[in-house]
């Protein structure tokens, strides 16, 4: 099969990727120094000592790191000759095919009972969802892609099919046989009580009945006429648990199908698993991310050359767990994005135009994820092309933006303070350099940059390369980048 990580670059983003070492046989380049014999005498002005056989050429002028290497910004300006070690780094040596960091996605998708609702294009939201997710397994860009997958709700275990009472329902109670009264005319379904101190105030709990000519229609006076000839309300004996949806988050962070590699096979493991999955019940969307993020952590910390994200595909507003509020889901996301290794979350959400808030709680639970603003899907348009059209723009922002650092050659050290990153635009124009910033807190909203998943000055060791927001956003139109190894790291100019 072909490389992987190649190949979903080229196909996904356009943009292939080049590793070039530079400097002298030995792979080491000074910033500045005295340039060799030849027809123009150089000086150096920047730090390190250089020497060179070859005509000189002079003139030229870099910008370098001082001796404390890239986590120190200092100006090391130098102008020399030569085509040795010294002057002017002379970039050369063996050109090869780098990688980009290989994507995962844990994809946690909405079962609840609403994604049964017909759409007006035809068809249920779970068909039209389930068919893109079919359709981005078996499309070719997606081939080497880590796809992982697991559904929200889960039922807590040991949930009993019903009850009598509301110790038969444990974690899962109470049992459903009271509910708040203004609740039996709400839009929003019964509210399940003990108690009046559970309802509003102001508000009783009363017995649940059903009527005895029509015992799918739910009542509140006992012993009365239900309407439309449906017979008497009579109280009902045997419930189900009012919470039977798990908060836990191990629970969510098990996968339905692990996490792996895209290819024939595991397409139809994906695809079989939906086949088997059945949408009913509520929204448990804080349980359901937190274990998203929890799985997706830890699969991050066990394969740390790759970049993992989850993916919240969901129809409804959270209904179940605390909390509840775009605030509060919004804060797990922004938890999993400053934790380490760092976790982004993407939304997909799937709404109807009269579905008010759920825009903006959408939005704002992508932004705590790190990924600005959900992809919104009308439900009046054609949702199976609209949603996979998100996955794939995910896929491709998301491989654009990190890369790996390369391995150095047989019996050396890669010295990470001599380590550039160029690009070059689809359309054919000149080459520019990336300048390094050092870390995320340094990048220029419009300038971008890049920098190391690791700071190498605190003694870590890096494994990625990874660019800047507004960098990560001009790289997905496509063209070149290269990483020249062996060349003074540049950094953005002192004004």
């Amino acid at each position: 099969m072909r490389n992987r990580s190649t190949m979903v670059a080229l196909a996904a983003t356009g943009i292939s990727v080049i590793f070039a070492a530079c400097g002298g046989a030995d792979g080491s380049v000074s910033a500045g120094g005295a340039g060799g014999a030849g027809a123009g005498a150089s000086t150096g002005t920047g730090p390190g000592n250089g020497s060179g056989n070859g005509p000189g050429t002079g003139g030229e002028t870099s910008t370098g790191y001082g001796t404390d290497g890239p986590g120190e910004i200092t100006t090391g300006p130098s102008s020399g000759a030569g085509e040795g070690a010294g002057g002017e780094a002379s970039c050369a040596g063996e050109t090869k095919t780098a990688e980009l960091v290989p994507l995962d996605l844990y994809i946690m998708l909405d079962s609840s009972g609403s994604m049964r609702d017909q759409l007006a294009t035809g068809g249920t939201k779970w068909t039209a969802v389930t068919d893109a997710l079919e359709a981005f397994f078996t499309d070719p860009k997606s081939e080497g892609l880590g796809v992982g997958l697991q559904y929200f709700p889960l039922l807590n275990a040991g949930q009993p099919m019903s009850c009598r009472t509301n110790q038969e329902c444990g974690v899962s109670g109470p049992c459903a046989l009271r509910a708040c009264r203004s609740s039996f005319d709400a839009r929003t379904g019964l509210q399940v009580c003990v108690a009046d101190s559970d309802c509003p105030d102001g508000d009783e709990c009363i017995d649940i009945g059903v009527c005895s000519q029509n015992t799918d229609v739910i009542c509140g006076d006992i012993g009365e006429r239900c309407p439309n000839r449906a017979g008497t309300c009579n109280k009902v004996s045997r419930s189900s648990c009012a919470h039977p949806y798990s908060c836990v988050t191990e629970d969510y962070a098990t996968p339905a199908v692990s996490i792996a590699p895209l290819d024939a096979a595991w397409a139809d493991e994906l695809i079989g698993s939906i086949d088997r999955t059945f949408p009913d019940g509520g929204t448990p969307t804080a349980g359901a991310l937190s274990g998203a993020i929890a799985q997706a952590r830890a699969h991050a910390e066990a394969n740390p050359t790759h970049r993992v994200v989850t993916v919240l595909a969901t129809d409804g507003m959270p209904t179940e767990c605390n909390p509840t509020s775009a605030d509060g889901i919004a804060e797990i996301a922004a938890e999993g994005l400053g934790g380490s290794p760092s976790i982004s979350t993407f939304v997909i959400g799937v709404f109807g135009r009269d579905d008010d808030g759920a825009q903006a709680t959408m939005n704002r639970i992508a932004e705590g994820g790190g990924t600005t603003s959900a992809y919104f899907i009308d439900t009046s348009s054609d949702v199976t092309q609209a949603f996979l059209d998100a996955l794939s723009e995910i896929r491709g922002t998301s491989l654009a933006c990190e890369y790996q650092v390369p391995a150095p050659s047989a019996g050396q050290t890669l010295d990470y303070g001599t380590l550039n990153v160029q690009h070059t635009p689809p359309e054919g124009a000149d080459p520019s350099t990336i300048f390094y910033v050092a870390s995320d807190a340094r990048c220029d909203a419009t300038a971008g940059g890049w920098y190391y998943d690791v700071d190498p000055t605190t003694g870590g060791t890096p494994t990625k390369i990874v660019m800047c927001p507004a960098t990560c956003t001009h790289f997905q139109a496509g063209g070149q980048v290269q990483v020249q190894v062996g060349c003074k790291t540049e950094i953005p100019p002192i004004n």
